[in-house]
């Protein structure tokens, strides 16, 4: 494969640092970060491309907060000038890792997303019998910086801009468990704009190996979820074993319990249930959604948001959760 050189200095131009200063402010003019960093902008800006360029930049510290829904994670917030730096970065770096991507990975990529995910599994599930669901352990917090800075070597030869992305993913480092005993370093913080790239970029590997190798009759993948159809559960068994051997030592993961069942007891992905016939809402979906219309419906009792906000905050939450299957 041949390598891509001569990034750096696409990644310094003044029109890309000013591309991802607009990019990094959308739906955050808001924030006390932003209007601290509008401040003498085209000074601060100036700087950023010059830490670069000299090869200073420095990641800050890391703000973080907890989010419960879907289900607790940890949120890591960089500084507003570190996310102009990581927008600038994948404005440059973004058509370079998509084509490394198969065409059924759906997340972070343009004209993707959860509904094509959902539609083309439910394409699968009609005509499969058996399917084999997949999901990474710990996913952001188990990625190995050894092996992605080994993928990025691997795609990548310009010197700088590697050793930009290696700052940028050492400036991480997810929290060991009790019952570790992993001494590699380890962890990309949710919440980067790189982390999301660099995590759909990890395990395009394993997208590989499937398609290439094991030829299910099906497979789609969301970031960490994975679903491949098969027409016998001795082929998912057989796909299992294989998967998980290559995860192991080429990866470095683990996965969740998985599960190999019949399509015709319903697939969950995404917040769906996936018939062959027909896809459904998850109940917990369906809570999730009330709690969300409710918390909207309170904000505007109480004229925290005004009508318009509400009204498109509340379409937002309907309409997200439909899917046409024909």
């Amino acid at each position: 494969m041949k390598r891509s050189s001569h990034i750096f200095e696409k990644i310094c131009t003044i029109e890309n640092i000013h591309l991802a200063f607009y990019k990094a402010a959308k739906q955050k003019r808001t924030s006390k970060s932003y209007l601290t960093f509008r401040t003498n902008c085209e000074q601060k800006l100036n700087e950023v491309r010059c830490s670069l360029s000299q090869g200073t930049y420095t990641p800050g510290a890391y703000k973080t907060i907890t989010i419960t829904d879907p289900k607790q994670r940890i949120i890591s917030i960089a500084p507003f000038s570190d996310r102009i730096v990581h927008h600038a970065i994948m404005n440059v770096l973004e058509p370079l890792f998509e084509r490394q991507m198969i065409c059924h990975t759906y997340a972070c990529r343009k004209h993707k997303g959860t509904h094509r995910a959902a539609r083309y599994a439910f394409q699968k599930a009609h005509g499969s019998e058996w399917f084999l669901k997949l999901d990474v352990k710990k996913y952001f917090d188990s990625i190995s910086h050894e092996v992605l800075k080994r993928h990025l070597f691997r795609i990548i030869k310009c010197e700088r801009t590697l050793a930009l992305l290696c700052t940028i993913i050492d400036s991480y480092t997810a929290p060991l468990s009790a019952d570790s005993s992993d001494a590699c370093t380890r962890g990309l913080p949710i919440g980067n704009l790189t982390s999301q790239f660099f995590a759909n970029l990890y395990l395009s590997p394993l997208d590989h190996f499937v398609v290439e190798k094991l030829h299910p009759n099906g497979y789609v993948r969301y970031m960490d979820d994975m679903i491949l159809f098969f027409a016998s559960r001795e082929a998912a068994k057989n796909a299992l074993c294989a998967i998980e051997c290559f995860c192991a030592t080429v990866l470095n993961l683990q996965f969740n319990a998985p599960t190999v069942a019949q399509t015709k007891c319903g697939i969950p992905f995404l917040g769906w249930r996936i018939l062959p016939h027909r896809v459904a809402l998850l109940q917990k979906t369906k809570r999730r959604m009330k709690r969300t219309l409710h918390r909207i419906q309170t904000d505007w009792e109480r004229g925290t948001i005004s009508d318009d906000t509400a009204f498109m905050k509340a379409m937002c939450v309907t309409s997200c959760r439909k899917i046409q299957t024909v």
